[in-house]
């Protein structure tokens, strides 16, 4: 939990990647939940309400009904994720504080779509380049996964490697190249190779 001098050094810091301020809860509370949604993609951070564009500690104020609405918006993000929602006495001003932890299930969705913090802003992930990057950063998607779309399987692969690994495997000659690669799981799900099958066995 933030204390009050902490919030005075935030708002003297300005925001930045794991700080965004508002003056007040927005018309739409979704706008909170891209906040926290982004935030918990990203490497946590705080929400703090009652901050003006200036960096000027103002207040706000958050009824039962608004809180609800909040809390109730912040449910939508999958999977969930939980957020310290609190408010803080600064200097006679209350400062309503969203605490966000770095998810540990990234990726975090809000309505079909991941944001993420970039810099002191909230991005929506739009195209499928900057979605795959995410997950690669995020460990979710691993190089020896991925596959390699330039290989030909034909004229690339490394025969005397493959034959090698054949014989010291132990396995019969009667079974197919192919298929002996299918069962090392080497080939993605529309029958490309991955990287690590490269690495094995490519030129």
């Amino acid at each position: 939990m933030l204390t009050a001098e902490e919030i005075k050094s935030i708002a003297n810091s300005g925001e930045g990647y794991n700080v965004e301020f508002k003056l007040k809860v927005p018309g739409k509370v979704r706008e909170l939940s891209e906040e926290v949604c982004a935030f918990a993609n990203s490497e946590g951070g705080f929400l703090l309400i009652g901050i003006d564009d200036k960096d000027q500690i103002v207040g706000a104020a958050i009824d039962n009904p608004k809180r609800s609405a909040i809390q109730d918006s912040i449910r939508d993000i999958s999977p969930a994720i939980h957020v310290d929602i609190y408010s803080v006495d600064v200097d006679g001003k209350n400062v309503w504080v969203i605490e966000v932890p770095s998810g540990k299930d990234k990726p975090y969705v809000l309505s079909g779509a991941i944001y993420v913090r970039e810099s002191a802003n909230t991005q929506k992930l739009t195209t499928a380049e900057e979605i795959r990057s995410f997950f690669q950063n995020s460990n979710r998607i691993y190089f020896d996964a991925v596959p390699c779309i330039k290989f030909d399987f034909e004229k690339e692969l490394d025969n005397d490697t493959f034959n090698l690994f054949r014989t010291e495997s132990g396995i019969s000659g009667n079974i197919s190249t192919h298929q002996i690669m299918s069962n090392l799981q080497v080939f993605n799900d529309s029958g490309k190779i991955k990287n690590g099958g490269v690495l094995f066995f490519g030129k």
